[in-house]
């Protein structure tokens, strides 16, 4: 989930493109679809969440991609410690990351 969301944000995917992104993480072990969220991404966007957590990179978290259920587009992305933030001192749950996607579109080549 986190190597789509920083694929969103270096590439311009087609609606193609976006479609085969997703139908891959639809069939990733432990995704599960959190549901709709209104005004849940940090600009106010309603879209589908899908979630999973996991303790893969060191403390239990929550990775959650919002989702444009029209375009297929990429609105948002976190990430949440959800029950120990071992040595930090932080409150549980915590954010940790968030990215907003606001705008993505073609621009001419520099000259």
């Amino acid at each position: 989930m986190e190597d789509a969301a920083q694929l969103a944000g270096v590439r311009l995917l087609n609606p193609a493109q976006r479609a085969a992104v997703l139908t891959l993480l639809a069939d990733l072990p432990g995704i599960t679809v959190t549901g709709t969220v209104t005004g849940a991404d940090r600009a106010g966007r309603t879209g589908e969440a899908f979630s999973i957590t996991t303790d893969a990179h060191g403390l239990p978290t929550q990775y959650t991609m919002i989702v444009d259920p029209r375009s297929g587009a990429l609105l948002g992305y976190e990430e949440v410690l959800t029950t120990t933030a071992g040595k930090l001192n932080v409150t549980i749950p915590a954010m940790i990351a968030y990215r907003s996607y606001l705008t993505a579109e073609y621009a001419a080549a520099p000259r």
